[in-house]
């Protein structure tokens, strides 16, 4: 048995490298223990003993592995799931992929594939929510202008909102900090910083009152559906948005306004 430890966060690339020399040496997938540098394993299956290659296939990868790119996107959105055993559900599908069948991932009643989309998917949707979701703060850094934002992503989806940012806010200056990464752009480079302090991002800043006033007022109480908002907007997100502190008051205050609309309506 054979342990290979990933060390860093998400870990895509450590893993595709311990992938390909695993693969090379033809290690199936029973024969590996795949851990980060939390885990806690049994010391009885932390042996480092030479793995078996009993039944291995005639066919062996060329030195060189050619992967779909589409398998290996789909591995990528997998590998930055939070769960921990998302190193050894990818190594047994890429290990299938190359011995097995190409067209593995084409096979949606396949419970690995089953799994490994439903992990990419909720990378996905947790990637979206993060551009949808997050809220700048401004502050002053070296006496100049500068934005910072603290989010809690579900899993580890940072990196793949990045380019989204870059683009998005280009001639911004700007920090995202996670709790497990942070990226800094100074409108040329992207530097990323692991375990930030979350301290340096201000309660307020002065542009917020006018987003709140905006906010407030842009509501709709007529068109108010709680439950579909709380589906779309769940409220383990509401902490580091500034809007939600309105939310309750203005839910409250919805049949009443509604109904002042209508008379208003009648009146006119």
């Amino acid at each position: 048995m054979k342990t290979i430890t990933i060390t860093t966060v998400p870990g895509f690339d450590e893993w595709r490298e311990a992938s390909r020399r695993c693969i090379a040496e033809r290690i199936r997938p029973e024969h590996l223990i795949w851990q980060n540098s939390h885990s806690v394993q049994n010391e009885l299956f932390s042996s480092d003993a030479e793995p078996c290659r009993s039944k291995i296939p005639r066919k062996m990868p060329q030195s060189k592995l050619s992967i779909p790119k589409s398998t290996l996107m789909l591995l990528k959105y997998a590998l930055c799931h939070n769960d921990e055993n998302r190193f050894a559900l990818c190594y047994r599908v890429l290990w299938r992929v190359v011995y097995e069948n190409k067209q593995l991932i084409q096979i949606k009643t396949d419970d690995d594939v089953i799994q490994l989309f439903a992990m990419a998917k909720a990378v996905k949707r947790d990637a979206y929510k993060m551009s949808a979701f997050l809220r700048f703060r401004e502050i002053s850094l070296e006496g100049q202008e500068h934005f910072v934002a603290w989010y809690e992503p579900e899993h580890f989806s940072l990196e793949i909102k990045l380019n989204f940012f870059q683009t998005r806010f280009k001639n911004m200056r700007w920090s995202i900090l996670t709790p497990y990464r942070a990226a800094h752009w100074d409108t040329e480079t992207l530097v990323l910083e692991d375990n930030p302090d979350s301290s340096v991002v201000p309660d307020h800043d002065r542009i917020e009152n006018y987003w709140l006033t905006y906010y407030a007022n842009i509501f709709n109480p007529a068109r108010i559906k709680t439950s579909a908002m709380l589906n779309q907007m769940p409220k383990k997100y509401w902490k580091n948005m500034p809007e939600t502190t309105l939310i309750d008051d203005m839910i409250k205050q919805s049949d009443t306004r509604t109904r002042k609309m209508i008379s208003d309506c009648k009146t006119n």
